[in-house]
């Protein structure tokens, strides 16, 4: 009954003395001291403690390895592994066929977030960065600036020469029309109205006095071609004559009653600082300089250091456009 629960434990067999003496000896250092072997010259060393050192290997002999290549039967390999190929080739026609190609052009127009691979045939001469256009923005400021300087310069030249042919006609003893009340007009100018002034320019009436675009205007704006002429509006005395801050050129000029009336855009102009001039005289040429959408000029009238309207002021002299 007790056998039946608890099976008889199956007794170890001890091993021989002998046994156990031949089992030492196999064995290197044993409870801490060194137990060398007979064969100790002789035996190989511990595989795991030479992993770290490459395998020496006979080197083959190319002539029987080409000899055994040379009389394999590829085609009998082929067929044995026609299985493998053809589900290999299937598996790659379905992923070229899933791909997408890029590499040509086609008519097909892009979509969004879609770019085209286009094949040079030698390195693409384009900059991958856009150029800047500020040394061309400086070369164009530095020409402007060079030709108004021409411009201030031609008109002081023409300014001496009509002073000195005034001056040696008045040695000569000719009689000058400025030696009376009269200033006179020299050629291109027109004659001024009863009311002793002129147009300053003739051409469309564009722009009045007063808001626009979000600012004030402090003058009206008379567009016409480029090279109209413009006139003094009343006998003066040149006071600005150059360049000037979003007029590009402008003329400004001081009237006997104080009155000072501005010409700006000009293209170029005919008078220097300190000339005087009569009504009608052709002062400059109408441009396009400065903040102009178009050719036109510029007209200001400035009166008791107000600015006025120039087409009130204009039609209270007779005039208007």
């Amino acid at each position: 009954m007790l056998d039946s629960i608890h099976p008889p434990r199956r007794l170890r067999r001890l091993p021989s003395p002998g046994a156990r003496r031949t089992e030492l000896d196999r064995v290197v250092g044993v409870g801490g001291i060194g137990v060398i072997t007979p064969d100790w010259r002789t035996r190989p060393t511990n595989p795991r403690t030479r992993r770290w050192l490459p395998r020496r290997r006979p080197h083959p002999d190319l002539r029987s390895v080409w000899n055994r290549h040379r009389d394999r039967d590829y085609r009998a390999l082929l067929y044995r592994h026609r299985v493998k190929l053809a589900v290999f080739l299937a598996v790659a026609l379905f992923a070229s066929a899933d791909s997408s190609y890029d590499r040509g052009v086609g008519d097909r127009p892009l979509g969004p977030n879609e770019a085209q691979r286009v094949a040079f045939a030698h390195e693409q001469l384009v900059q991958a960065t856009v150029p800047s256009v500020k040394r061309y923005l400086t070369a164009i400021a530095n020409g402007e600036r060079r030709r108004e300087q021409a411009v201030v310069a031609a008109a002081a030249r023409a300014t001496l020469e009509r002073a000195k042919a005034e001056a040696a006609a008045a040695a000569a003893g000719e009689y000058q029309p400025w030696m009376s009340a009269t200033t006179p007009l020299p050629p291109g100018s027109i004659r001024p109205g009863i009311g002793g002034l002129v147009l300053p320019t003739i051409g469309t009436f564009t722009s009045g006095f007063g808001s626009r675009w979000g600012t004030f205007h402090n003058g009206i704006d008379i567009a016409g071609p480029i090279g109209t002429p413009i006139y003094a509006v009343a006998d003066g005395t040149v006071i600005d004559a150059g360049p000037a801050q979003g007029f590009g050129l402008w003329v400004r000029i001081r009237h006997n009653d104080g009155t000072i009336t501005v010409y700006g855009h000009m293209y170029d102009f005919f008078v220097s600082v300190g000339e005087r001039v009569p009504a009608g005289m052709q002062i400059a040429r109408m441009g396009n300089r400065g903040d102009s959408s178009g050719p036109h000029l510029h007209f200001e009238v400035i009166a008791g250091g107000q600015h006025i309207d120039p087409r009130a002021w204009l039609a209270a002299h007779g005039l208007g456009f």
